[in-house]
């Protein structure tokens, strides 16, 4: 787990390779990228003097992850992993080698598409309502905000809310944003999910779903959902997830609390039985209407006792047996692993955790190498480093939980407001982490979830109250 590993890229060096060349119209590290991959004869004299000196580099950067050659073309030939790593050095070339170190602009935006919602969910961090309780974006806005977000060069949009399939024009929108070569998916709690519906995403450019359960049992899940009968609805949604069969990826995730913690290890059986692919378990945040049931939360025992049996199936999936289990809003689950693994099995970034699956059919286990080369340098609470939120009205916000303006889309470039905003360039201070969070030797790993400390104590940088440890001092 080296952050060194980026150093070949310099800031120096950075700043030039993501300059897009006038004559080729392509910034020169994806020029360099074609070269190596035995792809660049048509290019100006300038790029291709930049890509010989380049190519070694490339050579090193990789071969230090023990990837080979082969595939490393393979790699740099991929247009989305190509445009993830072009990101990740503008990310270099605008703040330096950090640790953790953010990219140029989000990988991930999670976009709370609507404010409406068909159920009134306890837990609710958008206080998510039937009527919109605030102006939403039109269709021909939100093809807009799309554009600003693809010539950024974001990688992954998961439309979320609310409840994102009330919008009746998101099956435009988000054709739009595949078209602009975006990864889609999409967050919902499945009610509206008939048997017309997975079609009807999937050719609309979304691959991956994402329905919330809450329980092995309507007592359970209707209880949080607030609505008699969402249980059973939101199961024939995930079955007819499953038998449409073309999604790369049919996660469900769970929110931890008083009323379905002894259930969980059968909500994951459950979940298996149905089709699911991944697992993931949230945790009630202090927003929106969670701030009502923060006494739902459970003791730190309780949540330690089904955080090791997550580890217990992480570590089992990542020996080919059952579904990945992920957690949100718990960063220490990556120490958790980390420690009963002697280091080798382990998330990285609670936001990026899964996304290997878009790459994994191509590259398989050489996906992970990279992933845990680069642990120190992409872990940790991903706000501010790799993930924003973006509410209705098309404001950036620091995580989807925090209802902070940091900027529009309507009217500023995303790049813009991701680079010079003096919030996000707070949050980025890792280093000046304080509290528990400051002493932990974990804080690469982990770092905990920054709006919990935000929340709780008023400084994104202090202590994440959630954590179950306390601080791990250094020896």
């Amino acid at each position: 787990m080296r952050i060194s590993i980026l150093s070949p890229f310099g800031k120096f060096i950075a700043r030039r390779l993501v300059v897009k060349c006038k004559k080729c119209e392509k910034e020169k590290l994806l020029s360099a990228f074609d070269y190596y991959a035995e792809n660049g004869d048509e290019q100006c004299i300038s790029c291709r003097l930049t890509s010989h000196l380049m190519k070694p580099l490339i050579n090193r950067f990789f071969s230090e992850m023990s990837i080979p050659e082969e595939v490393t073309k393979q790699l740099v030939s991929n247009p989305r992993m190509a445009k993830s790593m072009l990101n990740a050095v503008k990310g270099v070339a605008k703040f330096g080698i950090k640790k953790p170190q953010p990219t140029g602009v989000p990988v991930v935006i999670v976009w709370n598409f609507t404010n409406r919602c068909n159920l009134h969910c306890l837990h609710c961090h958008q206080d998510s309502h039937p009527i919109p309780n605030q102006s939403e974006l039109t269709t021909s806005q939100a093809f807009k905000v799309v554009d600003n977000m693809a010539d950024a060069g974001i990688s992954i949009l998961t439309f979320s809310g609310g409840e994102p399939l009330i919008r009746p024009d998101l099956y435009e929108v988000a054709e739009y944003a595949s078209n602009r070569g975006i990864f889609c998916s999409i967050a919902t709690n499945g009610i509206l999910i008939t048997k017309d519906v997975p079609e009807k995403l999937y050719h609309a450019g979304i691959k991956s779903v994402e329905i919330g359960l809450d329980g092995v049992s309507a007592k359970t899940h209707d209880f949080l959902r607030n609505t008699h009968g969402s249980f059973d609805a939101t199961i024939e949604g995930i079955k007819n997830c499953a038998e449409f069969g073309m999604f790369h990826d049919i996660a469900i995730a769970t929110t931890l609390n008083k009323m379905n913690v002894k259930e969980i290890p059968q909500i994951i059986d459950l979940c298996e039985k149905l089709g699911a692919t991944k697992f993931y378990l949230n945790r009630i945040i202090a927003a929106g209407r969670g701030k009502n049931v923060t006494h739902l939360d459970v003791s730190p025992k309780e949540k330690m006792e089904v955080l090791n049996h997550l580890c217990d199936r992480f570590i089992r999936a990542a020996n080919g047996n059952g579904i990945t289990c992920y957690t949100r809003g718990m960063t220490y689950f990556a120490r958790l692993c980390y420690q009963r693994s002697n280091g080798n099995f382990f998330p990285v970034s609670e936001v990026l955790s899964g996304c290997d699956r878009i790459f994994e059919e191509e590259w398989r286990n050489e996906t992970t190498k990279i992933i845990k080369n680069l642990a120190e340098g992409f872990g940790s609470c991903s706000a501010g480093l790799t993930y924003a939120g973006l509410s209705a009205e098309g404001n950036l916000l620091p995580c989807v939980p925090a209802q902070i303006k940091l900027g529009n889309l309507l009217e500023e470039k995303l790049e813009d407001i991701w680079t010079n905003n003096k919030i996000l360039n707070h949050i980025r201070t890792r280093q000046s982490l304080q509290g528990a969070c400051g002493r932990c030797t974990y804080n690469g790993i982990c770092g905990g979830c920054r709006y919990t400390a935000y929340e709780a104590v008023g400084d994104w940088l202090g202590t994440d109250t959630s954590c179950p440890y306390g601080a791990k001092n250094p020896q």
